[in-house]
């Protein structure tokens, strides 16, 4: 198995590609931490796998303190700790910007950007010390492919995309390699948000149609891409902003 002895912190672990991940990570041997805002979901996809495999861990990546403790917990509950996947994030309805409101802005930069900063802040020491480790961050081909109405979550996953080739090159030297993931649209509880509120058959189907591969990602897609860039195979890849997504962003 190519995770084996590894452990792994997930965040937005509970549904949706961070479900995917997990799945896969202990599918392939991996320990895992699931670290969501939603505790009882989290607790529910630790009863759906295999037995000490993985322990829940409620929390609001937004928060410094919370972040830490998610950190110290996956330290508490296994030993160590390899890979950091920074899933968790927000979603935005199609809306035109002089309509976004500057809370919702802020939200939308405060989960999905500074959300990924604090894990990596408090998952980094621990990677120096041990002399390796793997960070990957969720990102979206909306970050390559930009689309209308949706500036605030593409501000978001731009910044996202810079931060993980910044990082990257900071913290090649000392083995720690950060790539970052760019998925496509895909079958999970976000996708109603991008689709205006409501999965109407006819918004799906355009969705589909701009995917030159013709269909959607699903959690297992970005789950299979995680499992390699956290595993051993990936070794010398860091940096990389990896598309999964049809050819969408071609």
């Amino acid at each position: 198995m190519r995770l084996t002895d590894k452990v792994a912190i997930v965040t937005g672990g509970a549904s949706g590609y961070g479900a995917g991940i997990v799945e896969r990570f202990v599918a392939e041997g991996a320990r895992v931490l699931i670290a969501d805002i939603d505790e009882a979901g989290a607790r529910a996809r630790v009863e759906s796998l295999a037995a000490g495999r993985a322990v829940a861990f409620s929390v609001d990546v937004t928060d410094a303190a919370q972040t830490r403790a998610m950190v110290d917990r996956a330290l508490a509950e296994f030993g160590r700790l390899d890979v950091l996947v920074n899933n968790a994030g927000l979603g935005q309805r199609p809306v035109a910007t002089e309509d976004t409101s500057g809370e919702t802005f802020q939200q939308i930069m405060d989960v999905n950007v500074r959300g990924v900063h604090l894990g990596c802040v408090h998952a980094i020491p621990v990677f120096r010390a041990q002399g390796s480790g793997a960070i990957i961050n969720t990102s979206s081909t909306i970050a390559l492919a930009p689309r209308p109405k949706l500036a605030a979550y593409a501000a978001s996953k731009g910044a996202v995309n810079a931060y993980t080739q910044s990082l990257a090159l900071e913290l090649a030297a000392q083995n720690i390699r950060v790539n970052a993931i760019c998925p496509v649209a895909g079958d999970t509880p976000m996708l109603t948000e991008f689709m205006g509120g409501t999965e109407s058959n006819e918004a799906r189907s355009r969705f589909i149609d701009s995917v030159p591969m013709g269909r959607l990602s699903t959690a297992q897609d970005i789950g299979h891409a995680a499992v390699f860039l956290a595993s051993d195979e990936a070794s010398l890849i860091t940096g990389v902003l990896l598309p999964v997504d049809g050819g969408r962003s071609v």
